[in-house]
C-alpha cells in the first residue's frame, strides 16, 4: 500500500477586503455590503454578518429540502 504524498499545490489564498472590492467577478451586492460594513463598528458588522449567514443558510436548506416537483418559491 502506498501512502499518498502531500500535495505540492500551494493553498488557495484567502480573499481580502481589497481583493473582493477590486474583483470584477464579485457581485455588486457583495461589494456594496462590504463597503457598508466597513463604515460600521466592526463587532456589530461581524455579528450582523453571522446572523445573515445563518438566515440565508436556513433558507437554502429549506429550499433544498423541497421536493423537486414543488416550485422553489422564496421563503
Amino acid at each position: 500500500m502506498t501512502v499518498p504524498a502531500e500535495s505540492s499545490q500551494s493553498p488557495v489564498p484567502q480573499p481580502t477586503i481589497e481583493g473582493v472590492l477590486a474583483d470584477p467577478a464579485a457581485s455588486l451586492w457583495l461589494k456594496h455590503a462590504l463597503r457598508s460594513a466597513l463604515e460600521r463598528d466592526p463587532v456589530d458588522a461581524a455579528n450582523d454578518a453571522e446572523m445573515l449567514l445563518r438566515l440565508l443558510d436556513d433558507r437554502l436548506r429549506a429550499l433544498l429540502e423541497q421536493p423537486a416537483s414543488q416550485p422553489r418559491e422564496a421563503i
